[in-house]
């Protein structure tokens, strides 16, 4: 994942665990305006230049620090009524009532002809644009590059700008990119929230069928055939085919449980055919722990090492571990994690099973706990009303339609966070819930995860 997606995750992570966007603003301006001074001295003459967005409230907050100590002129480029975050706006208010110098500049015709400063605080675009910049920013820069002054962009330079320096909020954004703490707790870098699921690569609008993801479930024995259909039903809110391979004796209740399924009996032959065109694959849920499947699941693990996998429930018993690589996502409950690691599970032992086995492991509790054996992630959404039988599947069934088309890192943090924050919505307006009911819900609690955060 690209550092400009994690800054947005990030971003709308904090706003869900309590620290809002308008405290940010406000930490990264002093941020800004204690570098620059670090950098430049005081005594001096400084332009800011700010868009419409959140890089411009930023330089908002940054020329109220400054004008402390400096000489300062913001300008705005696009006018007060383009405004687009109410955040952005609120600082604009600030400065317009501080008696700081503000320009706005509606179109190119009114940019100044020269431009007189020590330094140019470069706030225009930030992350949020990518391309050419259009007018009046393409002339901005223009006019901005033929300055005589110490250049210094926040964020990300604009496209065009000559940058000197480079100061980058939270994270690094830019190769040559300063590192500014704007108050962010250290521990909301590795915790899952809506922005995992806000920021998953989304249907484009020219898409067809199957360019979204197909996605291959082997689940299901004549004792535990739901455990494969919630799995499967999970997988086809937001994967555009599920294919499912699963007992002879359940093929006709999956077919009653969704007619979109394509389904068909779990065979060797079939299990090599449909896993070529899957983009993911999730085994486990339900499936029966022997001979038969043993065979099979080592063989399309050893024998598919790019293919990525999720591995839960019955697979956990299947799985020999010299098998597992870096593509295997195991999803084990406390218990499974015992008997599979033969340790107490705790966020250690996760890290380093993952480290050994070179594989991911989530290991499912009420605090949800994620490995690349790198680093470890955590999972606080969800509520005791999980205990119910079908939740673990949904998980499963969420991380493969997502890992469809994103990495298993991504999926798994998204999907964890996805099916805990759509139990808490439920148990805001119910006292029980059961694997149907979580289900249902799922389409609306990713709405808000898209819309609110």
């Amino acid at each position: 994942m690209d550092a400009l997606t994690q800054s947005k995750i990030l971003d709308s992570n904090c706003n869900y665990f309590g620290l809002s966007s308008l405290q940010l603003m406000e930490s990264a301006g002093r941020a800004i305006a204690e570098q620059l001074k670090k950098d430049f001295g005081s005594n001096l003459k400084i332009a800011v230049f700010c868009g419409t967005g959140n890089n411009g409230g930023d330089g908002f907050a940054a020329a109220r620090y400054l004008a402390k100590e400096n000489n300062v002129s913001v300008h705005l480029i696009g006018g007060e009524q383009s405004i687009r975050s109410s955040e952005a706006y609120r600082n604009f208010l600030v400065l317009k009532n501080s008696g700081i110098k503000i320009f706005s500049h509606n179109d190119s015709k009114e940019l100044p002809k020269k431009v007189q400063a020590d330094v140019i605080l470069e706030c225009l675009l930030g992350t949020g644009i990518k391309g050419k910049p259009r007018e009046p920013i393409a002339s901005t820069v223009r006019l901005l590059n033929n300055v005589k002054a110490k250049r210094v962009s926040v964020d990300f330079p604009c496209a065009g700008f000559s940058a000197g320096m480079v100061y980058c909020l939270a994270l690094k954004k830019h190769p040559r990119g300063k590192v500014l703490d704007i108050g962010i707790p250290k521990e909301f870098h590795s915790f899952a929230g809506p922005g995992n699921v806000k920021f998953l690569k989304k249907r484009s609008v020219v898409s067809h069928k199957g360019d979204n993801g197909i996605v291959l479930v082997i689940a299901g024995s004549k004792k535990f055939h739901g455990a494969s259909i919630f799995s499967a039903k999970a997988a086809s809110l937001f994967a555009d085919l599920v294919l499912v391979l699963t007992e002879k004796e359940n093929i006709s209740l999956l077919k009653k449980a969704s007619p979109e399924f394509i389904v068909s009996v779990l065979t060797k032959r079939n299990a090599l055919e449909c896993i070529q065109k899957a983009d993911s694959i999730l085994i486990g849920p339900g499936l029966a722990v022997n001979k038969k499947n043993k065979a099979l699941v080592n063989l399309l693990v050893k024998k598919f090492p790019r293919k990525k996998f999720v591995l839960d429930a019955g697979a956990l018993h299947l799985i020999e571990k010299k098998n597992l690589h870096k593509s295997c996502l195991l999803t084990p409950h406390s218990g499974e994690f015992k008997k599979m690691f033969k340790a107490v599970p705790s966020p250690k032992e996760v890290l380093l099973s993952a480290k050994k086995l070179n594989c991911l492991i989530l290991l499912k509790g009420s605090i949800d706990v994620l490995s690349d054996g790198c680093s470890n992630y955590y999972n606080f959404s969800g509520n005791a009303l999980m205990t119910t039988g079908g939740t673990g599947d949904i998980l499963s069934g969420l991380t493969a339609a997502f890992a469809a088309k994103n990495s298993l890192l991504e999926s798994a943090l998204a999907a964890a966070f996805l099916n805990g924050f759509t139990a808490d919505l439920i148990a805001l307006e119910k006292s029980a819930l059961n694997a149907e009911t979580l289900l249902e819900k799922i389409p609306t609690a990713f709405k808000l995860c898209n819309e609110l955060y």
